[in-house]
C-alpha cells in the first residue's frame, strides 16, 4: 500500500474513533437523563394518597398529569434517540474493525517488506562470506601453487607436473563450490525433478559424506510451474529445510537427522529433528549464535507460517506453512 493511501485510511480510522467516542459520551448523558426521569416519576407516584386528600380528594396521576405526561414523552424521545445511537455505533464498529484489519495488514506488510530487505542483506553477506572463506581463499592458494610450479619447471619437471595436478584438482573444487553457490541462489532441480526429489538429492549428498545419517519422509507434492507464487513457496520450503539440515550438521553435535515434509489439508508441515546435544534458544539468539535460526524464522514469517523449537534433547524444529 502506498504511503498516501495508508495515511488516508489512518485518518478515516481516527475520525471514526473520535466520532464514536462523542456518541458514547452523548449516549451516557441521555441514559443518565432517563434515569433521572425514572427517579422523579417514581417519587411522584409513590406519594401517599392521604397527603393529597388533606387538600383535595384526587389521585396522584390526576394532580401531576401534565408533569407526568411531559416526563414520559421526554423519556420516550430519549429512548428512541439512544436506540438510534446504538445502531450508529454498531455500524461504526464494523467499519472500525475493517479499517483496523486493513491498517494491521498494511503494518505487517511494511514489517515484512523491511524483514525481506534485511533477510536479503543477510543472504548476500552469507554468500560473500562463503565465497571469501572457500572459493576466494582456494584461488589465492592456487595462485601460489602456480607460482611455485613455475619455479620447478626448469629445475624438476616431475615436481612441476605434480604441482600442476594439485592445481587442476583445486580448480575443479573451486568450480564445484561456485556451482553449489549458484544452485543455492536458484535450485533448478526443483524445476526438473520436483520438490521431493530435490530434497532427497540434497540429503543424498549429506549421506554420501557419511558423517551423518539422514532419513527422510517427504510427500510427493505436485508443482505447477505456471504458478509463480506457488513455485516461490516451494523454493522457500526447500531453502528452509536445507538451512535446518545445515544447522544440524554444523551445530548439533549428533550423527542422525530426520527430515519430514507432509502435505496435510491446507498446510505443509515440516519437521527436522536431530539427536544432538540441544541448546538454549534464548541464549543462542541473545548471543547472536546460530545465525541460520534467524534466517529460518524470517523465511517462515514471510510465508505466514508458524515455527516451534524443542531444544531440550537434541533439536526438533516444527514448522507449519499455510498453502
Amino acid at each position: 500500500m502506498e504511503s498516501a493511501n495508508f495515511d488516508i485510511i489512518q485518518d478515516m480510522y481516527h475520525e471514526l474513533k473520535n466520532e464514536q467516542a462523542e456518541k458514547l459520551t452523548l449516549l451516557k448523558e441521555k441514559k443518565n437523563r432517563i434515569a433521572e426521569i425514572d427517579a422523579y416519576l417514581n417519587s411522584l407516584l409513590s406519594k401517599e394518597e392521604s397527603d393529597l386528600r388533606v387538600f383535595l380528594p384526587r389521585k396522584v396521576e390526576d394532580v401531576y398529569r401534565d408533569v407526568i405526561e411531559k416526563n414520559r414523552q421526554e423519556k420516550e424521545k430519549l429512548l428512541f434517540e439512544c436506540d438510534d445511537i446504538h445502531k450508529q455505533i454498531h455500524i461504526e464498529n464494523k467499519r472500525i474493525d475493517q479499517l483496523e484489519k486493513i491498517l494491521s495488514d498494511s503494518s505487517m506488510l511494511h514489517v515484512k517488506q523491511l524483514s525481506i530487505v534485511d533477510a536479503q542483506e543477510k543472504e548476500r553477506q552469507r554468500i560473500a562470506r562463503d565465497l571469501h572463506d572457500t572459493s576466494l581463499q582456494n584461488l589465492t592458494h592456487l595462485i601460489h601453487k602456480i607460482e611455485l610450479t613455475s619455479l620447478y619447471m626448469d629445475q624438476d619437471s616431475v615436481k612441476a607436473k605434480l604441482e600442476l595436478a594439485t592445481v587442476e584438482k583445486g580448480i575443479r573444487k573451486v568450480i564445484e563450490d561456485i556451482r553449489n553457490s549458484i544452485f543455492d541462489l536458484r535450485p533448478m532441480l526443483v524445476d526438473d525433478l520436483g520438490l521431493k526429489d530435490t530434497i532427497e538429492k540434497m540429503i543424498a549428498v549429506v549421506n554420501h559424506e557419511r558423517k551423518f545419517q539422514v532419513s527422510t519422509d517427504v510427500d510427493d507434492i505436485m508443482i505447477n510451474k505456471t504458478d509463480s507464487s506457488l513455485y516461490v513457496l516451494f523454493i522457500s520450503i526447500y531453502r528452509i529445510i536445507k538451512e535446518c539440515v545445515q544447522n544440524a550438521l554444523n551445530h548439533s553435535g549428533g550423527d542422525q537427522i530426520k527430515v519430514e515434509l507432509k502435505d496435510i489439508e491446507d498446510t505443509y508441515r515440516i519437521m527436522i529433528e536431530d539427536n544432538g546435544t540441544g541448546f538454549d534458544m534464548d541464549e543462542a539468539l541473545r548471543k547472536d549464535k546460530h545465525f541460520g535460526l534467524s534466517i529460518i524464522q524470517e523465511r517462515v514469517m514471510f510465508l505466514g507460517g508458524k515455527i516451534d523449537f524443542d531444544t531440550q534433547k537434541g533439536t526438533c524444529i516444527k514448522i507449519t506453512i499455510p498453502k
